[in-house]
């Protein structure tokens, strides 16, 4: 079995020695949603200040964003996570035990496979199944050019060398008020503080050169519609902002958006206002699609920004592209926040 592991090892950084820098960019996992297990020690995945951080969580990132492939991150013991890969219910798993350590995984799990060490402190690696090899492939000839970056070094130091304040324990100085409120519209207070930090970074006196203002970024009109008597009051303006998630919510539902689709209506709405949404979802009804689905107006923005850049003719004012990437910023970090925290 020793020699089975090592001989595959060595397989591996062979492949990546003679893989050309440019034909590293053809990836077979274009697109492609990854699973990934790992755990939550001091340098792996954790929360800090309200945003995703670890040595992996960064290693992921960078390795999505090379490969163009999206990542949904579990919290899994070592316990389990080996019996999860076998089993097909997470693609990668991270194994922190050390590289040594790798030949007990080897000799209870003959169909798990390992990726070259990642970091050069303890000898961290991913792990998949033999028959996702073609995956295993891309990730070393990917971390063995990475090895080579600067960044990667960076990422050494960054974790390895230094301390980080690692928030368990919750999200933000607010998450009892973002409880209260979203509790009375129903809404899971983690992704209303998904909301808050990319308003404002949970910073209470920020102030947008549009006029949006405190945690929640409200306009002034928004202030006077819901009541709001000082909007820099973090209780004042966090029930300003769910009243306002409230009443964009309502006015989806009449447009008959349902189920988890309106989550992603409102959040668009939130961003840029319910009329700019609607006249994208008009579009969307207009080109053939179901102006009901996000992915479908989602696809119509898309669209519309390729044809005005283009075209000669003036481009529209609002773009959508913010809002899209709003959406989706939103949409991550609310599925990080589950893993951390309950919806309790």
């Amino acid at each position: 079995m020793k020699g089975k592991i090592l001989l595959t090892v060595i397989a591996m950084t062979v492949f990546v020695a003679v893989v050309k820098p440019d034909e590293n960019k053809k990836s077979i996992l274009k697109n492609h949603n990854l699973v990934v297990a790992l755990d939550t020690c001091s340098y792996n995945y954790f929360l800090e200040k309200g945003s995703p951080c670890g040595y992996q969580f960064e290693l992921f990132e960078l390795f999505a964003g090379n490969r163009e492939v999206k990542l949904d991150f579990r919290i899994v013991p070592d316990s389990t996570k080996f019996d999860m890969l076998l089993r097909g219910d997470v693609d990668i798993a991270v194994f922190s035990g050390g590289f040594d350590s790798l030949y007990s995984v080897f000799n209870r799990y003959e169909n798990i496979c390992s990726s070259i060490p990642l970091d050069d402190t303890i000898k961290s690696v991913w792990l998949t199944v033999e028959k996702n090899m073609p995956l295993m492939l891309e990730i070393n000839a990917w971390a063995s050019n990475l090895k080579g970056e600067k960044i990667y070094s960076s990422l050494q130091t960054k974790y390895f060398r230094q301390k980080h304040r690692k928030s368990v324990s919750e999200i933000s100085p607010y998450d009892n008020i973002l409880k209260k409120y979203s509790a009375e519209i129903g809404w899971d207070w983690r992704l209303a503080a998904a909301v808050m930090y990319h308003e404002s970074r949970f910073k209470p006196l920020t102030l947008s050169k549009s006029g949006a203002a405190g945690l929640m970024q409200l306009m002034p009109n928004t202030v006077r519609s819901f009541g709001v008597k000082n909007v820099y009051d973090p209780e004042e303006n966090i029930k300003g902002g769910m009243k306002l998630i409230a009443y964009l919510t309502d006015i989806f539902k009449k447009q008959g958006v349902q189920g988890e689709e309106l989550t992603k209506f409102v959040l668009a709405a939130y961003n840029a206002g319910h009329g700019k949404i609607f006249n994208f979802m008009k579009e969307t009804e207009n080109s053939g699609l179901d102006k009901n689905k996000w992915n479908d107006v989602y696809s119509v923005i898309i669209s519309k920004n390729r044809t005005d850049k283009l075209a000669s003719a003036p481009k529209s004012k609002y773009s959508g592209k913010e809002t899209l990437k709003f959406v989706d910023n939103v949409s991550k970090n609310y599925s990080h926040y589950q893993n951390f925290m309950s919806a309790n």
